[in-house]
């Protein structure tokens, strides 16, 4: 793991300018929150720009007779003297198994088939323990690989486009999401090649109200898109909270199919 560790690391040094630049698009976008939402027109066009970049994603072409495996470091941009790992099985179209591991323990722990068994690792008594598939939903889900925006049509997710603007030098479509249960977000979309780059999380809930802990994300970063097969996912990941950055670098690869993964 230490090697893993290493690698990462090193390969996230090229992500420091980036990070500077996600700084400044944070405060942009932050500036422009009291724009009466009126404003945004055009929900056909904002989800054209959502539908182009799942396109681009193109989780669907997944092979269905391997597994995508994802190795994630995950460790303070200031301070890497501790690494955690997230391990996730993805075998199209529904099954999932996370593992969250710290100290070559296992944290946390979620499977599903995506039509009867959901199972939760219990970190006391190490067995995977029998739950429905709506906890799993409700908990697991959220550990899954693909972006938020994936399953928006099946959430009821309102979109507002925007607009095209410039910020530090790039040129981005912003679009207004607002999720029943979950918080208000900006998207922002790289026009030059389409792909999400940054969502801003507001501390307003879909309804309008104030959350007054707000210890949700502030912000999420995607970069470095490399071709995965035939889908395009993210190398890096960052996001802030508390005021701190957290980074995220994956390795992707096939392996054998196997269901017993998520029995």
């Amino acid at each position: 793991m230490e090697s893993n560790n290493t690698s990462f690391a090193t390969a996230s040094l090229r992500w420091f300018m980036m990070l500077m630049l996600l700084l400044c698009v944070s405060q942009s976008v932050r500036a422009q929150d009291d724009i009466p939402l009126s404003t945004a027109t055009n929900a056909d066009t904002a989800k054209s720009i959502v539908d182009a970049f799942i396109g681009k994603l193109n989780y669907e072409a997944l092979p269905t007779d391997s597994m995508l495996y994802i190795e994630s470091a995950i460790f303070d941009f200031h301070d890497r003297t501790d690494t955690i790992y997230l391990k996730r099985w993805f075998l199209p179209p529904h099954n999932h198994r996370v593992e969250l591991w710290s100290h070559a323990k296992i944290v946390l722990g979620y499977l599903t088939d995506g039509v009867k068994n959901a199972r939760r690792f219990d970190t006391l008594k190490h067995v995977w323990q029998k739950i429905d598939l709506a906890d799993y939903y409700d908990h697991g889900a959220a550990y899954d690989f693909r972006s938020p925006l994936y399953n928006w049509r099946t959430k009821g997710t309102e979109f507002q486009y925007l607009g095209e603007k410039e910020i530090e030098g790039v040129k981005v479509w912003q679009v207004h999401a607002a999720s029943p249960g979950m918080y208000v977000r900006d998207y922002l979309f790289d026009c030059g090649t389409g792909l999400l780059f940054f969502v801003i999380e507001h501390s307003t809930y879909f309804e309008g109200d104030e959350d007054p802990y707000h210890r949700n994300v502030d912000w999420r970063a995607f970069s470095d898109y490399i071709h995965i097969g035939n889908s395009m996912l993210p190398y890096t990941e960052s996001y802030k909270q508390n005021g701190r950055v957290t980074v995220i670098n994956h390795r992707y690869s096939f392996l054998k199919k196997d269901r017993r993964k998520f029995e």
